[in-house]
This record gives structure tokens, C-alpha cells and sequence, in this order.
């Protein structure tokens, strides 16, 4: 298993394109390193980050977080 986060652009006429992906040691290290990415990003790129697990060839989104229009931080655990 492995953790890591990965980010895109959250704007409406974006391609939605994902960054390279941050190892983490764990969920918990994903979830803050992904805290602190969107919350050091400009509030207009509206940056959304999510904590990712993947076991083999399968990925799946555990926690994700991203700065809304307003430009508020937004997060939301994921099953």
C-alpha cells in the first residue's frame, strides 16, 4: 500500500489536471500535507488536494480538501 496526495485546479474552465504525487508515510501524513498545500496556495486557483491510497493498481480518494469560490477552506473525509 502506499499514500500520497495529489492536487488540481478546481475552476470551471479547467482541465482538471493533476500535479505529480506527494509519497506520504501514511494516511494521516497525507491528510495534513494536503491541509497545508491547499492552504498555501493563492485562494484564486481554488487548489484541491486529495489523500489517496493505492494497493496495487487500485486508487482510492480518502480524504479531500480545496478552497471554494469564496475562497474558504473546504474538507471532507471520504470512505
Amino acid at each position: 500500500m502506499q499514500y500520497f496526495v495529489r492536487t488540481m485546479e478546481k475552476h470551471k474552465d479547467s482541465a482538471k489536471a493533476f500535479s505529480a504525487e506527494v509519497p506520504c508515510a501514511g494516511l494521516a501524513a497525507a491528510q495534513d500535507k494536503a491541509r497545508q498545500i491547499v492552504k498555501d496556495s493563492p485562494p484564486a486557483i481554488m487548489l484541491q488536494a486529495d489523500a489517496c491510497l493505492r494497493n496495487r493498481n487500485i486508487v482510492r480518494t480518502k480524504y479531500r480538501c480545496w478552497i471554494n469560490e469564496r475562497g474558504e477552506f473546504q474538507e471532507r473525509v471520504l470512505v
